[in-house]
C-alpha cells in the first residue's frame, strides 16, 4: 500500500493542520483537534461503509493524531458515532 492510500498521507496532513494551531491557545487548539477527529471520521464513513473496517478506522484517527504530535496536545478522542 502505498502512502497516499494509508494513513500516513493523513497523519501528515493532520501534523500540518496541527502546526498552524499553534497560535491558538491550548483550549482552542484542543477543540480544533476534536472537530478535525469528527471531521476525519465522518469523511471515511462518506467514502465507505458506516461499518468501517480496522484499516479505514486507523485512516480516520491519523488526521487527529498528526494534528495532536505538532501541537504536542492530547485531548480526548472522542467516542463515535459522531453527529452528522
Amino acid at each position: 500500500m502505498g502512502f497516499f492510500n494509508d494513513w500516513r498521507s493523513h497523519y501528515a496532513v493532520g501534523f500540518a493542520y496541527g502546526l498552524t494551531l499553534r497560535l491558538l491557545s491550548d483550549e482552542r487548539a484542543e477543540r480544533k483537534i476534536v472537530e478535525l477527529d469528527i471531521w476525519g471520521w465522518q469523511r471515511e464513513v462518506a467514502q465507505h461503509d458506516p461499518d468501517l473496517s480496522p484499516h479505514q478506522i486507523e485512516e480516520a484517527a491519523a488526521w487527529g493524531k498528526g494534528a495532536r504530535a505538532a501541537r504536542n496536545l492530547n485531548p480526548p478522542l472522542p467516542v463515535p458515532p459522531y453527529p452528522a
